[in-house]
């Protein structure tokens, strides 16, 4: 149709009565524009047959306080993103503003067991890695893992939590921030 609608009968499956076909985004500007979005950080951990993995996120959202749910993104072309996906349970460690070397540390893309010190982490195979030093420490199964195009959405029922007095470390504008 000339205004960029298409009827029911052109389109696939199920679709609405009338469907508006947006012209795509320009992909810089909406980068750019993600950037302007300031998010706290968070390490997500679990274990693997090989010891433990993890990686940086900063797409993470409180979803439910009944029952207490949590979601996190992850790109699928990250290193741990399979672990991540196989994982029954896993932890979420969001970051203090005293933990940039924690989070550079996770922003990388090797999968090293050496990056969770025992000095820093609790390490106990029956349970998600811990980072001892974490604002909020969260973990429990994933109990739905959705399909997002570039990257999987995890949920995560809520069975352990503990929190700290402090700030968060922030990412924005494509490095990592202070609240102060």
């Amino acid at each position: 149709m000339a205004d960029g609608t298409a009827a029911a009968s052109e389109l696939p499956g199920d679709a609405c009565e009338v469907v508006r076909l947006w012209p795509p985004v320009d992909e810089i500007a909406f980068r750019d524009g993600l950037a302007k979005l300031a998010s706290g950080v968070a390490v997500v951990a679990c274990w693997t047959p090989d010891g433990p993995r993890g990686l940086l996120v900063s797409s993470v959202t409180g979803l439910s306080s009944d029952p207490p749910r949590i979601l996190f993104c992850v790109r699928k072309a990250a290193a741990a993103h399979g672990a991540l996906l196989a994982a029954e349970a896993v932890s979420l460690s969001i970051l203090a503003d005293g933990d940039g070397l924690e989070a550079e540390r996770f922003s990388r893309s090797d999968l090293a067991p050496e990056r969770f010190g025992p000095e820093s982490w609790t390490l106990e195979p029956l349970s998600p890695p811990d980072y001892r030093e974490a604002l909020v420490s969260l973990s429990g199964p994933v109990c739905c893992r959705i399909d997002a195009a570039t990257h999987t959405i995890f949920i995560l029922d809520v069975s352990g939590a503990r929190a700290r007095q402090g700030d968060p470390l922030v990412y924005f504008e494509r490095g990592f921030r202070n609240l102060a």
